[in-house]
């Protein structure tokens, strides 16, 4: 008879030794690992008793070092984010370094509220290196002429004029005009006609106390928004400040259209005083990023150097009673001509002319014998016939 062949029993039962006997000689390597450990200590040093009592003996622990095991998880260094840098808040002007200035320096005020201090930021960038003229402030970013809050204008504008060397006063208000009421039984509601008279009376106030100090005023324009129930007040606002400016002699200067696209719609986005384009507006589409605010300053600054006649040494001399009056001596070119690269300085005149002996001295001109502006007495009469006649010899 043939061998019989094994069944599966047979195999699962050889396996199962198989793994027994590599269990005891595993067991047996260790033992032997933990036993020669122990035979050298006691061979070269004496024994020492533990120390940590709460350790317990691990026959298996070489033989876990040898495999890898045993080892305790060192955690992973956490890794600590970069705190996040926040962004300034629209309209905020860089670093900049403004030339000392000088003791006699004349003062430029800007009165108003937030975007008032913005184009305050941006007149000190453009005159930065102008030894001469300084900028300060009286603004309240919150507050305008209305409401039950409004700070007293005149008093502290009045105040600072009579206190300091005040060469000209910029003015830039309405924005948080909006909505507001006036005092009285009951409120004057916004937009009304009375409280539109009341506004009125405010900003010619306001006028009337720079203009008896015989000091220019400049009051700068609202701009265009993106929504279109604040243009319609915004324009409203523009048309009191026009007229409450133009009775008084003031400058009133018209931002609207320079803030328009080419299709004379809001938009954020335009060109800068580089040229560039550039975002000019801030994400509530009524305020101004800093490019916007150098913009308004830019054309506020035009206006200024028109009125005192520049910055320099000579720049404000000038007939005192008239603020208006435009000083010939420190003229300097004007800016928007300099950017197109042309000059706004004319040559000097011809003071032998009859032209300027007339005009500027205030000389009479020379007689013509029969012109009617001839009063001589006794002059003869000369016929237009007689006078070709005699011209032509």
């Amino acid at each position: 008879m043939g061998k019989a062949k094994p069944t599966g029993l047979d195999d699962g039962r050889a396996s199962r030794l198989s793994g027994a006997a590599l269990l005891a000689a595993v067991v047996a390597v260790a033992l032997f690992l933990v036993s020669g450990s122990a035979g050298a200590q006691s061979a070269n040093e004496p024994y020492q008793v533990a120390q940590n009592d709460n350790r317990s003996v691990n026959p298996f622990r070489p033989l876990l070092r040898w495999f890898g095991g045993g080892q305790k998880r060192q955690k992973k260094p956490e890794r600590r984010s970069a705190p996040r840098r926040t962004a300034p808040p629209a309209g905020t002007p860089p670093a900049f370094v403004e030339e000392p200035k000088d003791p006699n320096a004349g003062l430029i005020l800007v009165v108003g509220d937030r975007m008032a201090r913005g184009v305050a930021d941006g007149l000190r960038f453009t005159l930065s290196d102008q030894p001469m003229i300084r900028v300060e402030t009286i603004t309240e970013d919150r507050l305008g002429l209305a409401g039950q809050d409004a700070p007293d204008w005149n008093a502290r504008v009045l105040a600072r004029i009579r206190g300091a060397d005040v060469k000209a006063v910029v003015v830039m208000l309405g924005r948080r005009d909006l909505g507001k009421t006036f005092a009285g039984e009951p409120p004057v509601e916004f937009m009304t006609d009375a409280w539109r008279a009341a506004y009125r009376e405010k900003v010619e106030g306001l006028v009337r106390t720079v203009r008896r100090e015989r000091k220019p005023i400049v009051w700068v324009g609202l701009p265009p928004t993106g929504a279109a129930l604040t243009n319609t007040d915004f324009t409203a606002l523009n048309d009191i400040f026009r007229a409450a400016t133009e009775e008084r002699r003031a400058r009133f200067v018209d931002i609207w259209d320079i803030f328009l696209s080419e299709d004379e719609k809001y938009t954020s986005f335009g060109p800068d005083v580089e040229g560039k384009n550039r975002r000019l507006r801030s994400s509530n589409r009524i305020g101004f990023t800093w490019s916007g605010f150098r913009k308004v300053a830019f054309f506020v600054e035009r206006e200024l150097s028109r009125l005192l006649g520049g910055y320099g040494g000579l720049a404000f001399e000038g007939v005192e009673d008239d603020p208006n009056f435009i000083v010939l001596t420190g003229r300097t070119t004007s800016p928007e001509v300099e950017l197109l690269g042309g000059d706004a300085r004319v040559e000097e005149p011809d003071t032998a002319s009859p032209t300027y002996r007339f005009l500027v001295i205030g000389e009479d001109l020379p007689p013509v014998p029969g012109r009617v502006d001839d009063t001589r007495v006794g002059t003869p009469a000369v016929s237009a016939l007689e006078m070709t006649a005699e011209g032509g010899r």
